[in-house]
């Protein structure tokens, strides 16, 4: 019986025509060997726009560190001779009006960073920008454009859509630009949706995944506006070895769904430059599953081992033993980060997990024995969940203090459980959710779509007792807070020991999650106003969320 794929099939193909060939050793080359910036080549902005998204004490150097995919595209076209420009947006108070400004400085083609929660963000900036300057291209890529296309050909003035990885297809497209060819070129660039002479939406062939990640540059993080601070860069850094994942869950979107992975060599080439330009001293390998296959875990391990760094990483409980935890704690592995979700068996089953609770409790124990911290990541509200698995998760998560995130599920656009959502009728429409994913902070007054069928309040007392079963980050000693960051929930109860001994006593009496403030307007997007309303009485009657605050509305709506 042939695989059921749950994401679009366009993902599940690979670039290896001899247009990709080309461009993967011309990668190679000007990793090695850089072209001099020509001032005479098209000025390229890439924006990374602002998440609400909140991390939890310790964890809150992701919402500042450079990461890897805006980082390869400028990496790739600066070293191609292109004038190339991070604008990082990602925490200042106007992110619209900041972003608009710094490109109308100088922008021949705009290239914008799309997120499952910046889509009003893109749409506002992209609209700006096509009044004040129609000349300007408009390129955007990333995880939301990917999975929901036609939604920004159809909402925005997007002109191309990059689907997946980028890499090979923005220096095919700059390439073209540069000699004046778009109108020729463009139906036959893979890997795209662009507008045609009337404006109408066209998807090109798919180009699909890089085979050989060894392609791939060094990263060149001092094209990120915080190389200027006067901080200098934090010796924080997001990175990975892979891309892909071989499970395939029914709630996670996933832009590359097949393993891909470097060698060891690579691997060890990647992490001697980030140490020895950029001073990093802690590292996030955010691979969907670090340790999915043993052979590969431990030569990594041996490279890791080498540069003296402290790190994290996410992977599966089924793919843990001991050879694996003891190869990652000796290279420095602080904590690892395991997709728990649930407990309940029917959960998991609907899911696709390929786990259950023995597998867990196992992974846990063996984690412990190895020394290595275990951080459990639990999703309250997926389908099948009960009350009864729901208290089980919640007692889980209490008794051992280790939990690292817990979030209401999500319709991630491009997954089964958003396809589920629309079927069922619980959104109004895909614009509409997307709009609305731009306000879930993570904590636990948020709004959710009620897919469980669970009384709202139980889902959100379950959600408040994991959050205060949280454990302490990697990184207490943060020191590059951007000015504007709000807290969130300080609470008194320090967990274990083994918390206060990692991050003393009192360790999140200030708070336990911090952020950007929600982007102004974000009121606009709460679940009253883009749902119907019995979806919005079962997930956000009991609360008044982020957003709603912010534009007025207090608790006990």
């Amino acid at each position: 019986m042939p695989r059921q794929l749950s994401l679009s099939p366009v993902l599940y193909t690979d670039a290896n025509e001899i247009v990709d060939e080309r461009y993967m050793r011309q990668m190679r080359e000007q990793d090695e060997s850089p072209v001099a910036t020509n001032p005479s080549l098209p000025r390229f902005t890439l924006v990374v726009g602002p998440s609400p998204f909140t991390m939890p004490r310790g964890w809150e150097f992701f919402l500042t560190s450079p990461y890897e995919g805006a980082t390869y595209i400028s990496t790739v076209l600066h070293n191609a001779g292109y004038p190339v420009r991070i604008v990082d947006v990602r925490y200042t108070p106007n992110p619209l009006q900041a972003a608009y400004d710094q490109i109308m400085e100088g922008t021949d083609v705009l290239g914008v960073c799309t997120f499952e929660d910046n889509f009003p963000f893109c749409a506002e900036l992209m609209q700006r920008v096509r009044e004040s300057a129609p000349d300007i291209p408009i390129i955007c890529g990333g995880s939301l454009v990917t999975s929901v296309p036609h939604v920004f050909m159809e909402h925005t003035p997007c002109d191309i859509a990059v689907i997946s990885e980028g890499e090979i297809t923005i220096l095919e497209l700059m390439e073209s630009y540069a000699a004046g060819r778009w109108s020729r070129d463009l139906p036959n660039t893979r890997g795209i949706w662009y507008r045609g002479p009337a404006g109408a939406p066209k998807a090109t062939r798919p180009r699909g995944q890089m085979p050989d990640l060894d392609s791939l540059p060094r990263m060149r993080l001092e094209l990120w506006p915080q190389a200027r601070d006067p901080r200098g860069l934090q010796p924080q850094i997001i990175s990975s070895y892979s891309r892909g994942c071989k499970m395939d869950c029914s709630f996670c979107y996933r832009t590359t769904p097949q393993v891909r992975a470097k060698s060891p060599e690579k691997m060890d080439r990647d992490l001697a430059w980030l140490k020895s330009r950029y001073g990093i001293e802690f590292c996030f390998f955010v691979d969907l599953t670090f340790t999915s296959y043993r052979k590969q875990t431990l030569a990594m391990c041996d490279v890791i081992k080498d540069h003296d760094l402290r790190w994290t990483c996410l992977t599966r409980c089924a793919d843990t033993d001991a050879p694996r935890l003891d190869a990652m704690r000796d290279s420095g592995c602080d904590i690892i980060l395991y997709g728990v979700e649930s407990l309940g068996s029917e959960v998991l089953r609907e899911a696709r997990k390929g786990n259950s609770e023995n597998i867990t409790v196992r992974a846990m124990r063996r984690t412990f024995d190895a020394g290595v911290r275990f951080g459990s990541l639990l999703i309250v509200g997926l389908p099948n969940e009960t009350e009864e698995s729901l208290g089980h998760m919640v007692e889980f998560a209490e008794t051992y203090n280790h939990v690292t995130r817990v979030k209401y599920l999500s319709a991630m656009p491009g997954t089964t459980v958003y396809r589920q959502a629309i079927d069922q009728g619980l959104m109004r429409s895909e614009l509409d959710h997307i709009n609305w994913l731009s306000i879930e902070q993570a904590l636990h007054e948020d709004e959710f779509l009620n897919v469980s069928g669970l009384p709202e309040q139980a889902c959100r007392d379950a959600y408040q007792r994991v959050y205060d079963a949280y454990q302490p980050g990697p990184v207490m000693d943060f020191r590059h807070f951007p000015e504007h960051f709000e807290y969130f929930h300080p609470q008194p109860f320090d967990g274990m020991e083994r918390s206060t001994s990692y991050a003393g006593q009192g360790w999140r009496a200030q708070w336990s999650s911090a952020a950007a403030s929600l982007v102004p307007g974000s009121d606009r997007f709460t679940l009253d106003r883009v749902a119907d309303p019995a979806v919005a009485s079962v997930g956000s009657a009991t609360m008044a969320c982020g957003a709603k605050r912010l534009g007025g509305v207090q608790a006990g709506v």
